[in-house]
């Protein structure tokens, strides 16, 4: 598992992937990100986790359930595009930070990645 973050002011994103060389079915990822240095905000901070996988974002795999046209109609390709758009993994949440810090537990499947939004 790999992970990548960006801080903008009031904005931290957080890129965690789980990326195997072999793309074969495996077990999802128990992931455990500890954020510090976070400020102290005691309204909390609003949670958006976005992912792509095989059931989220994924217009590929919405490709080969429609049985992978080479020339898709147009409701087809409208279907895909929507397939295809970023996708959330459940509603926006509220998180308390304790002492600048929060902890996110997850879990990840093979080759997925999730991008997580915190905004306070």
């Amino acid at each position: 598992m790999f992970a990548l973050a960006s801080l903008d002011r009031n904005k931290l994103c957080v890129m965690a992937w789980h990326y195997h060389e072999d793309d074969v079915p495996g077990p999802e990822a128990e992931v455990q990100l500890k954020l510090s240095n976070l400020p102290l905000v005691s309204a909390g901070a609003k949670l958006q986790h976005f992912r792509i996988d095989e059931e989220h974002s994924n217009a590929f795999t919405a490709w080969r359930r429609t049985a992978s046209p080479q020339q898709p109609t147009p409701a087809q390709i409208e279907q895909l595009e929507k397939a295809g758009q970023l996708a959330t993994l459940g509603a926006p949440e509220t998180i308390g930070l304790e002492n600048g810090e929060a902890v996110l537990k997850f879990k990840l499947p093979p080759q997925a990645v999730s991008l997580l939004q915190l905004v306070w």
